[in-house]
């Protein structure tokens, strides 16, 4: 212990690798962590009195930089939907309209007066015959249009908003992080070798002039420039070069196109382009709501018919607007679940996974580049700055250890 105390200062100074190197590590690490999370804001008062990882505050603008990319380099929508056998998708949802559609009729008429239920009630056959035969012509419609003119009942950007932001967020942090995971652990490992270099400068600094406010200057740059030579180091250069005339070094990110390239295709195709969210945006919620829609207007119909005033009516449509959205919830799940064997055939029809692979893995490299440093790219600044602000905390604490045992 004596000798501890007596030599406090030069263990101090050895251990200044190791401490730029925790630093370099640190700052790194909570960079990283900070981009995505948390998902939720964290605070007293958005956007500034708490935080909300990168990712998940600008999901939407994430989400449509996405888009962008697949929309204008690696798919054509129209090509996908001209694969689906529109004709089997029509003649496999008619069955399960007639199965369903009953059932739903009875649910509506649920919230239809008492005194007034006998006389709806008389005619229910008719209304669900209606309901029935406006579905079959919507369902009509809607697989015309899968053919012809995809734009009139699908939108990609609606569907991969819906599937990657709001309470999907997390599916859009879990891409990004699972395309770019093996470059955010080079981030971290990247912090300790770079942070260890500059701790063997700062003690031969320290022995040349041991100036105190240098430690906490050394841990500014340490913080800043290993989290800016990290982000260089993934994205720069695009292609392979050759340094000094035995090195060759490539971007990363860059090295692992193929690689990248199969991971994205897989999780879109499994998450967002498939045929169970592709049925759900265009088919499941439109036949629903057409259903739904067409019940309460008979009924409607058949109370004025039956002299109802419109003060009874207004109560009906009030009390029945919590159940029709229940229904058509309902309606579009039961559609959804007896449609496995649909969606897989769509799924095979469009191979999604395999025609953005062949693509991705021959984008230009700016091309592919954007498509994970568009997940920070905007607020570099921020994780760098903050890189700075940790190594400054760390670099202060050290600052404090060295006076208080050089002084004694």
């Amino acid at each position: 212990m004596e000798w501890l105390a007596k030599n406090a200062e030069l263990i101090g100074i050895l251990f200044m690798p190791v401490t730029y190197g925790f630093i370099g590590w640190l700052t790194n690490v909570m960079a990283l962590k900070m981009m995505f999370y948390p998902l939720n804001f964290v605070g007293l008062k958005p956007p500034y009195l708490g935080w909300q990882g990168i990712v998940p505050r600008k999901s939407t603008g994430l989400a449509l930089k996405v888009v962008n990319i697949l929309s204008e380099k690696l798919i054509k929508i129209d090509d996908f939907f001209a694969k689906i056998p529109t004709d089997k998708l029509a003649d496999s949802y008619k069955p399960l309209l007639k199965e369903n559609i009953p059932n739903m009729m009875h649910r509506v008429l649920e919230a239809v007066p008492a005194e007034l239920k006998a006389k709806v009630s008389a005619n229910e056959g008719k209304i669900v015959a209606k309901a029935l035969a406006e579905s079959e012509q919507r369902l009509d419609q809607i697989t015309g249009h899968l053919k012809e003119d995809v734009g009139k009942v699908f939108s990609f950007k609606n569907m991969v908003l819906r599937n990657l932001t709001g309470e999907n967020t997390h599916l859009l942090v879990d891409l990004f992080q699972e395309i770019g995971k093996k470059e955010f652990k080079f981030i971290g490992a990247s912090g300790w070798y770079f942070g260890t270099l500059f701790g063997l400068a700062q003690m031969l600094i320290w022995w040349l002039y041991p100036g105190a406010w240098t430690l906490p200057v050394q841990g500014i740059i340490v913080g800043y420039v290993t989290n800016w030579l990290a982000l260089i180091m993934i994205f720069r250069p695009m292609v392979e070069t050759r340094y000094l005339y035995f090195f060759k070094y490539q971007g990363l990110f860059h090295r692992r196109q193929v690689e990248v390239s199969d991971k994205f295709s897989t999780m879109f195709a499994e998450h967002v382009l498939n045929g169970k969210n592709i049925l759900d945006e265009v088919l499941y919620r439109r036949i629903s709501r057409t259903v739904v829609e067409t019940m309460n207007d008979d009924i409607v119909q058949e109370l004025k018919a039956d002299g109802a005033d419109a003060g009874a009516i207004a109560a009906f449509e009030k009390a029945s607007d919590g159940s029709r959205k229940e229904v058509a919830a309902e309606l579009a799940n039961r559609l959804s679940e007896a449609s496995e064997t649909m969606e897989k055939l769509i799924n095979r029809s469009m191979n999604v996974k395999q025609t953005i692979y062949n693509r991705m893995k021959d984008l230009p490299g700016e091309d592919f580049e954007s498509l994970l440093r568009s997940a920070f790219q905007e607020d570099e600044w921020i994780l760098i700055i903050l890189g700075a602000v940790l190594g400054a905390i760390v670099g202060l604490g050290q600052m404090f250890y060295m006076l208080a045992f050089a002084a004694g």
